[in-house]
């Protein structure tokens, strides 16, 4: 049951940091890489989603999209801040800030963001867990073995390597090169740096 968990973890992980570069990437209308790791996952979007798992799937066996919502809006936040303020100052720098958006606490939470995380996890509940949850949790138990061992090692190293650079607040050549040449496509689709960001920053007053 662990390595399905873990692989459950690892997809949605992946999910989430697929959902979060692009979603800031048309924020800022510029490749933004939101990834601490240098693979693709984001850890607090796996944790969240077992989190979820394990309410919507044991402690609550009746519930409403709206409840879903608020545990979203909710668990962000409270996962959020501590992680900022931790990662901050181990490696002093911030991988999120929202400070321009209103209603936030010293940039590591918002109304907005977490508005966003309340309306992901009803569409992970309902739609993405929908489709991975029996493909997981119906594999050979053997074979979420087999997945689940290299998986754990890369994961692993990844953290080791991510934490040893960041430290030193460098990355490896490799990794500024694929960044390089996914901003230098983004840049190609986007020439004219449209942004979400911009546009709400010039024609509203809620965002600062």
């Amino acid at each position: 049951m662990i390595a399905k968990l873990f692989i459950y973890f690892v997809i949605t992980a992946m999910i989430g940091y697929i959902y979060e570069c692009i979603a800031m990437t048309l924020w800022s209308g510029e490749w933004d890489n939101r990834g601490f790791l240098f693979g693709p996952v984001i850890p607090i979007y796996g944790v969240g989603c077992l989190a979820g798992l394990y309410v919507f799937g044991n402690l609550l066996e009746d519930y409403t999209v709206l409840q879903v919502f608020l545990a979203g809006f909710l668990a962000s936040a409270i996962l959020e801040y501590p992680t900022s303020y931790i990662m901050e100052k181990m490696f002093h720098e911030r991988w999120w800030d929202y400070s321009i958006a209103p209603l936030n606490i010293q940039g590591r939470v918002s109304v907005p963001s977490s508005f966003g995380f309340g309306v992901g996890a009803v569409l992970i509940v309902y739609v993405v867990n929908a489709h991975i949850v029996p493909i997981v949790m119906d594999m050979d138990i053997k074979l979420a073995r087999i997945l689940s061992i290299p998986l754990a090692l890369i994961f692993v190293a990844d953290v080791i390597l991510s934490a040893y650079y960041a430290k030193k607040h460098t990355t490896p050549l490799t990794y500024d090169k694929v960044n390089a040449s996914v901003g230098y496509a983004v840049d190609r689709i986007n020439p004219k740096g449209y942004s979400l960001g911009g546009y709400l920053k010039n024609n509203t007053n809620f965002f600062k």
